[in-house]
């Protein structure tokens, strides 16, 4: 896989984190650096960790001869599932509630939220298993921009850009159906 691939994958699954975090920064009043990084920490921990436990789930179904046949759709499925999931969930969002903010860096919402924004790196690390794909590099990449986005979301949610994580899960879910359709095209025309 190309590293231009790589570098949009991980954009693409790091968007709900980079939204997430938008969302976070916008009640954060104290302490901005240290809660922004322990929160990026945690997103980039679980982005860089889920696509290899997906990786290996993958691999296992990867060895059955029929699932070979059409391992293509199978990532380009996965992809697109998780893609349109994001799509719908950007113009379906629920209304936020309002939080205090005391100031104390608050790990187990933000382990909660690692968690929850990395299920998709999960089936995409699922549908990497069918591709030739060094995953170690891949789940680095992801791990590293996620954790680079999520910083720069709690910031800019902490400066006032708490409309941008909508577009980008918008953004993130067009990525990932892209390089679904990507794949498939590929294997399709080699």
């Amino acid at each position: 896989m190309p590293l231009v691939q790589i570098s949009l994958l991980s954009l693409g699954v790091s968007a709900d984190a980079f939204a997430c975090s938008i969302v976070r920064g916008t009640v954060i009043r104290k302490n901005l650096v240290k809660r922004a990084l322990v929160l990026a920490a945690v997103f980039g921990f679980f982005q860089a960790l889920m696509p290899l436990i997906g990786w290996v789930i993958g691999y296992f179904f990867s060895g059955i001869t029929f699932i070979a046949e059409i391992d293509h759709w199978i990532s380009f499925a996965l992809l697109s599932i998780v893609g349109l999931k994001m799509l719908w969930d950007a113009f379906h969002a629920e209304d936020d509630e309002e939080v205090i903010d005391d100031g104390r860096i608050q790990l187990r919402p933000a382990i909660i939220m690692g968690f929850a924004t990395s299920i998709d790196a999960l089936a995409v690390g699922m549908s990497l298993a069918f591709v030739d794909v060094n995953i170690l590099v891949v789940a680095l990449a992801m791990g590293v921009i996620t954790f680079v986005m999520s910083l720069a979301g709690a910031w800019m949610g902490h400066h006032g850009a708490g409309k941008l994580g909508r577009w980008a899960t918008v953004i993130g879910g067009l990525v990932l159906i892209g390089i679904g359709i990507n794949i498939v095209i590929e294997h399709v025309f080699s």
